[in-house]
């Protein structure tokens, strides 16, 4: 009888024994967490908003911005000579201005009423607002810049109420140039003119 009981206590504990070295790692509660939220989070990307084209065009900052600079579009020329007289006005432009864009090329060159041939035309927009007064400082620039004064229009710009108006000489590797260059208050920009050289209006009288 005693020697039963002794096996049945051993049966017992033997069972309490292995069912407690069977558990599994992972059956606590803390374990169970729901995995499939987890991979639904991690897959989830962070959404980026759409940026317009409009993004990267600078905008007006100053009141001395000049607003038909933010609404004109850069042109590319295609004439070999504007893209030669180009290099020369417009790192003088970009000092006095800032930035500058090309609005409008001369394709081919154009006869005036009085005889004068104009063989190259630059339209240029730039930041700042323009008044009358920036033809003293542009005029300047010019010379700092290597060029010399045409008898054209005098050795000084003119000023008006619409604006300014200067006359220079200028060369390149290219070739020489007879320039007008018009600061128009009115419309905002400036109009670099390149004359048949030869011209009476460029030699003294």
């Amino acid at each position: 009888m005693r020697r039963l009981i002794f096996v049945l206590i051993t049966v017992c504990l033997a069972a309490i024994f292995y069912s407690g070295c069977g558990k599994k790692e992972g059956d606590e509660p803390t374990k169970n967490a729901d995995q499939s939220e987890l991979a639904r989070m991690s897959q989830q990307q962070p959404q980026t908003s759409k940026k317009s084209a409009d993004s990267h065009k600078p905008v007006i900052g100053n009141i001395s911005d000049n607003p038909a600079f933010f609404s004109a579009s850069r042109q590319s020329l295609a004439n070999d000579a504007s893209k030669d007289l180009d290099g020369i006005i417009m790192p003088v432009l970009k000092k006095v201005f800032g930035d500058v864009k090309i609005v409008a090329e001369l394709k081919s060159p154009e006869t005036q009423i009085d005889g004068e041939v104009v063989e190259n035309r630059i339209t240029y927009v730039v930041r700042r607002l323009l008044t009358p007064q920036d033809g003293v400082p542009l005029h300047s620039a010019f010379l700092a810049a290597g060029f010399s004064t045409s008898p054209r229009l005098g050795s000084k710009p003119t000023i008006w109420s619409g604006g300014a108006g200067m006359s220079l000489f200028e060369s390149t590797s290219r070739r020489s140039y007879s320039l007008v260059i018009n600061v128009d208050t009115k419309k905002q920009q400036i109009v670099v003119e390149s004359y048949k050289l030869g011209s009476k209006y460029d030699r003294l009288m």
